[in-house]
């Protein structure tokens, strides 16, 4: 079987037909990857970030990691075709966390979702305590929802949800993401 992926290609693609993959996409970032062996993990999170995900990530060109997992996969590309795939690699940015703190960032939070515990036991979903919040928040609710890593491939959700955030990094383990519901805000979950 041909392996054919780009950068919206979701990780679980990849690992369903090259499960050797999965310990390249974990060097590139043990801290955030390396809960992608535990089962559950392994099962939510593939199906929900893309190929140019990891990349941004991981600070590795699209191209890069496209490359090695070619290789890994046992299809070296060409030049040809490392230059048709180069193309194409560089057609999506992924949201990322906002630079400063936005202005809405002064209001309080309505609701605080901690996932913290959850976290280092790998034993939920992240989605599923934070969603029904964010379904029953009003516009202009500020939601802080505490993690462990910085939930990079949720701005993808969030982006699409017409949900404004902005993440602090308090501490190696801990990150406090601030979400802002909109007016234009549609239903998650």
């Amino acid at each position: 079987m041909s392996l054919q992926i780009n950068g919206s290609t979701k990780l679980s693609k990849v690992l369903k037909s090259h499960p050797e993959v999965l310990d390249y996409i974990v060097s590139l970032n043990p801290h955030d990857f390396e809960r992608l062996y535990n089962p559950l993990m392994r099962q939510l999170m593939p199906p929900r970030i893309s190929l140019e995900r990891i990349a941004a990530m991981t600070n590795t060109p699209l191209i890069t990691l496209l490359t090695r997992i070619y290789e890994i996969a046992g299809q070296p590309l060409t030049a040809a075709e490392r230059a048709e795939l180069a193309q194409t690699a560089v057609t999506n940015v992924p949201p990322r966390n906002p630079n400063h703190p936005p202005d809405w960032l002064q209001e309080p939070a309505t609701a605080v979702v901690d996932l913290l515990e959850s976290d280092e036991r790998l034993d939920t979903d992240p989605f599923v305590p934070l969603f029904p919040i964010i379904n029953r928040a009003q516009p202009g609710d500020v939601i802080l929802l505490k993690h462990r890593w910085e939930p990079q491939p949720l701005y993808d959700v969030w982006q699409k949800l017409k949900i404004k955030h902005y993440a602090v990094q308090k501490s190696q383990d801990e990150w406090w993401i601030y979400l802002l519901k909109t007016r234009a805000s549609k239903r998650g979950g």
